[in-house]
């Protein structure tokens, strides 16, 4: 099973083409694509959760731009409701992924420095953990299913050296942690060579999946054509 992600900048209109390529190239079953916009369908992927559409409060957005989309080749079971989750900048599906198995993909847009006119990373470093709780609650709501967590966490998972926090990295193991996840993405575990720079979009999954799970796919960002953000594919064999 193929997990990928990628901000893809609101895919605008001039760039779909190049986008859809770089999708088709990269091969997953499940994209959790950010910043996004409903004309950018991956290649087999019919079954779709959408979060609540974007307000048009700049002018890069037109109708049908998103903050997070969940595409998928498996069946989506239902569209998974938290009361307190924030629905323009997450979205959670549930999905069949076959052998009797299921999992709930959380997709996210977390905050960074300057986001919503805040100077620095102080709603970064609130909204963590608000999100960590609403994963500890969906796997007590959904006992029986896997959990992936994946979208633009907006920091390295390193250090932060090259974007985010310390205090924000710290935050998110954590939360991490007491949902038995690891992060696949880190740059513990990114092969070496395949971006010049560390992605800032992230993907975790059970902590079980730890030793069957590799970073499969790459592409630098390449904001002339394509986004302002690199992406990714993990490889998971269940």
């Amino acid at each position: 099973m193929r997990v990928g992600t990628w901000n893809v900048e609101y895919a605008y209109q001039k760039r779909l083409n190049a986008l859809h390529q770089v999708l088709a190239t990269n091969r997953a079953d499940i994209w959790i694509l950010t910043e996004t916009h409903d004309d950018l369908v991956p290649e087999n992927c019919t079954h779709v959760a959408h979060s609540d559409p974007r307000p048009k409060n700049w002018s890069g957005i037109r109708t049908g731009s998103r903050w997070v989309s969940i595409w998928s080749t498996f069946p989506i079971i239902e569209q998974v409701s938290v009361a307190s989750c924030d629905r323009e900048r997450t979205v959670i599906a549930l999905l069949d992924i076959g052998q009797a198995k299921r999992l709930l993909v959380y997709g996210t847009v977390l905050p960074w420095k300057g986001d919503r006119g805040i100077q620095d990373w102080s709603e970064h470093h609130r909204v963590i953990p608000n999100q960590c709780a609403e994963w500890r609650e969906l796997r007590k709501s959904y006992s029986d299913a896997m959990l992936c967590v994946a979208g633009d966490y907006n920091t390295d998972m390193g250090t932060g050296s090259y974007y985010g926090t310390k205090q924000g990295i710290a935050s998110l193991r954590a939360g991490m942690s007491e949902s038995e996840l690891f992060c696949a993405t880190e740059p513990d575990r990114f092969p070496v060579g395949k971006l010049s720079y560390p992605p800032i979009d992230h993907i975790a999954l059970p902590r079980a999946w730890q030793q069957t799970t590799s970073v499969v796919a790459a592409w630098p960002a390449d904001k002339q054509n394509l986004s302002d953000h690199s992406g990714l594919v993990v490889e998971v064999a269940i």
